[in-house]
């Protein structure tokens, strides 16, 4: 039996007070964005018992899947790097250099080591650690940031480092039996690592990235549900799947 850990760092619009002193929009303007930038409600597709990290706030708060050297993040260009300065169309925030070190050490670095922590100790008793890196996204964000059109209903994000290429078979042909549309790496590509394991070879560590298309599941009930059911029993395989 595999460990199979969820792990959702979008899902959230909670924002904390301290990220507002720093904005430069009003309440309502940033409420309007951190709903549109979150990935809403996909935190209710990680099934029942399953082992699962989460975020608790939005990530215009902190974004605790971007690295935290602005130098090495591509999103940071955008002002979507750790902490969000912009969102698609302007400012939004001026953090301080004190106040970015003190989100990093009291919310980012803290998320961090507890992903660490338990993929570790499932690591140590011997088990395969297969982590699933859950998000959405909308055709509207992707064609803004970085204009790609023909998106997929689910981007399956990989690293050749951590991503079993059956595994990544399996989870194309899976969700193309329930009739979705899949792309790899397209329009997003990788998937999350724990710090601990970015650069050590570690043939028993795992990691995927479902990046799922907000147009197959907020459109009614019976398409949420429909994805519910398929992700469901995409978990339930891959806690046997053979390594």
């Amino acid at each position: 039996m595999n460990y199979v850990l969820f792990h959702v760092p979008h899902a959230s619009l909670k924002i904390p007070k301290m990220y507002y002193d720093i904005c430069v929009k009003d309440d309502s303007y940033i409420r309007r964005s951190n709903l549109f930038l979150s990935d809403y409600l996909v935190d209710q597709f990680v099934p029942p018992r399953c082992h699962k990290i989460t975020f608790p706030y939005s990530r215009l708060f902190c974004d605790v899947e971007r690295f935290k050297d602005d130098n090495v993040e591509s999103m940071s260009k955008y002002g979507m790097g750790v902490i969000y300065t912009r969102d698609l169309d302007s400012l939004i925030a001026k953090p301080s250099a004190k106040y970015r070190r003190r989100v990093i050490s009291s919310y980012y670095d803290k998320h961090h080591n507890k992903l660490d922590k338990v993929v570790t100790v499932v690591l140590n008793r011997g088990f395969h650690s297969v982590i699933v890196d859950l998000h959405s996204y909308s055709d509207e964000m992707v064609m803004r940031l970085f204009s790609k059109s023909n998106n997929p209903d689910i981007c399956i994000g990989v690293d050749e480092r951590y991503t079993n290429s059956q595994l990544v078979d399996f989870t194309v042909s899976h969700f193309k039996s329930y009739g979705y549309t899949v792309s790899i790496n397209y329009p997003y590509a990788g998937t999350i690592i724990p710090n601990k394991y970015f650069h050590k070879h570690c043939p028993m560590l795992h990691s995927i990235m479902l990046e799922i298309n907000k147009r197959i599941y907020l459109t009614n009930y019976s398409d949420f549900m429909k994805l519910k059911m398929c992700i469901e029993e995409y978990y339930k395989k891959i806690q046997v799947f053979d390594f």
